[in-house]
């Protein structure tokens, strides 16, 4: 358990478990109150390493408005920052939205010594006491035991208010979709579309993992009430055989269940160093020319509800610049994705 300190005794802890507060981008969460991705299982039920990643809390936030004048946080994580071309705050950080979605400003990042497995950290103090809706956004590469949000004694904490739009877009992939590699959790692209529908996203990206497993598509064809599926792990196939093997069982396996759902395919974007290595923009061609195919192929046997979306259109012209190291993006990398994005999805969504 987090202990308390004598100097936080003027301030109001609470688990952010219990109502006003909501928890949204866990999509078991109301069956198992855990801060994991997937669902508990078995050990060999799924690969050890998606397992172990099911435990990392991307696209995990936690939701509620308060008139407090003082916000802080006390997280107990599974273990320290070990990334090392991560920052600490993506990887072990929350960080803090103000105002309704469509309208969410950042405010704020936990700080806290690079080796730390726990610690507490302060949003904001001193500030005005009006109503405010606030967004906290879990880690990116870490598990969390343990979350206490803290508050002056006399702030007053209500619900957030609910989604505008019913369903859950959600979004299965590689590190790139997990997060990897932002500078802090807001800024992973499935969190920067979520501050721009009003509708809950779930981060089903999985590091050096998202393989297509069969095991993973029956558990997403399982979560209540999609909205859309976007399927972006191109990157973590070895090559375009990975594709052919997995994509059309993963796409049949959702559709024996949501045979309506929009399904957006997303193909990998270009590495920073294609410009010398001629084989590996082949390669990614390659992969584009499969995936566009495949969905091609599909509508023209009735399937009206997929869509594709070549990756190489949405880094734009500055696609080179947009990577830590020539793979995963920086934080101009991921706005790049969640631009292009928008509009696709506002389409296929029908949000305006």
């Amino acid at each position: 358990m987090i202990q308390l300190n004598h100097e936080d005794e003027e301030l109001h802890w609470r688990s952010p478990n219990e109502p006003p507060f909501q928890i949204s981008g866990f999509a078991w969460w109301s069956q198992e109150h855990k801060y994991r991705r997937l669902p508990v299982v078995v050990s060999g039920a799924i690969r050890e390493e998606v397992d172990d990643l099911a435990n990392h809390t991307a696209g995990g936030q936690i939701r509620f408005q308060t008139n407090a004048t003082k916000l802080m946080i006390k997280v107990r994580l599974y273990g320290p920052n070990n990334m090392d071309h991560i920052t600490a705050t993506a990887v072990n950080g929350f960080d803090c939205y103000l105002g309704l979605p469509g309208s969410q400003l950042y405010y704020g990042t936990t700080r806290f010594p690079h080796n730390a497995n726990e610690y507490e950290s302060v949003f904001f103090e001193s500030v005005e006491p009006e109503l405010r809706c606030i967004t906290l956004n879990f880690p990116l590469y870490q598990g969390v035991h343990e979350v206490q949000i803290g508050v002056n004694s006399d702030a007053t904490m209500v619900e957030y208010p609910p989604y505008g739009n019913e369903g859950k877009v959600i979004v299965y992939g590689t590190s790139i979709t997990q997060g990897g590699c932002a500078s802090r959790p807001g800024m992973a692209y499935s969190n920067i579309l979520s501050r721009r529908f009003n509708i809950e996203f779930i981060n089903l990206g999985f590091s050096g993992n998202g393989k297509g497993d069969p095991e993973i598509a029956e558990f997403i064809s399982q979560i209540e009430n999609p909205r859309c599926l976007m399927l972006d792990y191109d990157a973590n196939c070895v090559n375009v055989d990975g594709l052919i093997t997995t994509m059309p069982e993963f796409i049949r396996i959702f559709r024996s269940r949501h045979s309506e759902v929009p399904i957006l395919v997303v193909s990998r974007t270009p590495c920073g160093y294609e410009h010398v290595r001629a084989s590996t923009y082949e390669e990614r061609v390659a992969r584009r020319n499969y995936q566009c195919g495949l969905v091609r192929e599909l509508r023209n046997q009735g399937d009206l509800f997929i869509y594709f979306c070549d990756g190489a259109d949405l880094l734009g012209e500055v696609w080179n610049e947009c990577t830590v190291d020539g793979l995963h993006p920086t934080d101009l990398g991921f706005m790049q994705i969640a631009n292009g994005l928008t509009p696709i999805l506002k389409g296929i969504l029908q949000i305006c």
